[in-house]
């Protein structure tokens, strides 16, 4: 269900910005789910493999883990969004952000209008 991951070899090297291609081998069962991800978020293949990989080069950069930073806490917000509606969940946006912020440490998002 894994990718197979063989040596790769980049022509230009990667540290040329311009667009290279990235060429794996994945088995059908995984080329199923991207392509029905793909379907069910309205995106291409290329498109929805593209988001997954800067995604996970995110949730593993310092910036995920600030709890300062805007972007990762809009990420959390958004990924506790979908966690709590998969469970049948409807959680009022400031109860998100207290759990977040008790979570992740994150302050409230400034941007978003208070109930008080």
């Amino acid at each position: 269900m894994n990718a197979v991951l063989r040596r790769i070899d980049f022509s230009p090297y990667m540290t040329d910005i311009s667009p290279t291609t990235l060429t794996i081998l994945i088995d059908a069962d995984l080329k199923h789910k991207l392509e029905t991800g793909a379907a069910a978020a309205h995106f291409s293949v290329d498109e929805f493999v593209i988001g997954l990989i800067e995604e996970a080069l995110f949730i593993n950069s310092p910036e995920y883990f600030d709890p300062k930073s805007w972007e990762a806490q809009q990420y959390h917000l958004v990924r506790e969004s979908i966690r709590s509606g998969m469970a049948g969940q409807n959680i009022p946006l400031d109860d998100a952000e207290k759990a977040l912020a008790m979570r992740f440490g994150a302050e409230g998002s400034g941007d978003l209008p208070s109930k008080s």
